[in-house]
């Protein structure tokens, strides 16, 4: 049996009074450390553990994997390796009944996210990756998630927080190289203006009425109608839009709940400019303000040719979640 969800989020394998502490966990962008039992991971569970933790982002215009997967063997785990910054454990345990999971947070580190997995056998382990294989993902995603977000509290584009206090009410925490600023009629353009590894952050309000539409492709409209009204491209009568395929849009749409516990509509694609060669990710979170009868849309989106997008599109997705009204 495993239960994953709320009572998931109970302790991990082998338990133990949680201690507060406040070393700094460790690893990049995205990395992942994976303890397993030799036993295993020479079975064919070694697939599916990878298909979980190894398989691409989605709305990337290549292929990237989700994680940054370090393996190791349970003996050679050692204190260099408990800050880590996310950590599963795989343990084939005979006495488990079937597989059972727990997760506890800020063990050895902070921030830190570790999981514990305890399966009868590779069978078991199989069929609850098969299922849940995406619940237990997200909690890593979501650990880059409070990662960014604490990265830039520290540090943060005092200009867009300025401009967005200013149109919207709402304070904002972007990067800080994001400096130049395009301001509009219930619209934010902030943008880092690179050639490479270039980071911008959008923001717009609709009628709240608006929102039935938010899970359909009329946000996909309602997204291209502002793009063209407020960023336009380099060539006369170029303007951002989304990408179509088939005469639909390259774009998946998701109701959320975002690690603060606010309810969001989420979208995910890709970006080009009409007439051009310009193109990227983006990623768009819209809030519900009912106090102002409106509905608020941030969006990050990026252009980097040269490089690979995963880290810099969570570092957006991270700044859009910190969009809140001025208090």
């Amino acid at each position: 049996m495993a239960v994953l969800g709320v009572a998931l989020i109970c302790g991990a394998c082998g338990g133990g009074e949680k201690k507060t502490v406040h070393v700094p966990s460790k690893g990049l962008p995205g990395e992942l450390l994976l303890i397993v039992d030799a036993s295993l991971w020479k079975t064919d569970a070694r697939d599916s553990l990878e298909a979980v933790l190894k398989g691409n982002m989605p709305a990337l215009p290549q292929a990237e994997p989700m994680f940054r997967m370090m393996r190791i063997f349970p003996e050679n785990y050692s204190g260099s390796f408990s800050t880590m910054r996310n950590i599963i454990e795989v343990r084939r345990d005979p006495k488990a009944d079937g597989v059972e999971v727990g997760v506890v947070y800020d063990v050895k580190a902070v921030p830190q996210t570790y999981v514990g997995i305890k399966t009868r056998d590779a069978a078991s382990l199989k069929r609850f990756l098969a299922t849940r294989g995406e619940t237990v993902a997200a909690l890593f995603t979501e650990s880059e998630m409070r990662w960014e977000s604490e990265r830039l509290k520290k540090k943060y584009s005092k200009v867009a927080d300025e401009a967005s206090r200013e149109i919207f009410g709402c304070r904002v925490r972007v990067p800080a190289d994001i400096v130049k600023v395009k301001k509009g009629e219930r619209f934010l353009w902030a943008s880092s203006d690179r050639n490479t590894r270039d980071l911008n952050y959008v923001c717009y309000s609709l009628p709240l009425a608006d929102s039935s539409a938010m899970l359909t492709g009329r946000w996909v409209e309602l997204r291209d109608s502002v793009m063209k009204k407020y960023i336009p491209g380099a060539a006369p009568g170029s303007w951002m839009t989304t990408v179509y395929e088939n005469g639909r849009p390259l774009a998946v749409q998701r109701k959320v709940k975002t690690g603060d516990g606010r309810t969001a509509y989420e979208m995910r694609g890709l970006w080009e400019m009409s007439k051009g060669a310009l193109g990227g990710p983006f990623v768009s979170l819209a809030y519900e303000d009912r106090a102002h009868g409106r509905m608020l849309v941030a969006e990050g989106f990026v252009y980097s040719p040269d490089t690979n997008k995963r880290d810099l599109v969570r570092r957006m997705e991270a700044a859009l979640r910190t969009l809140r009204p001025v208090r």
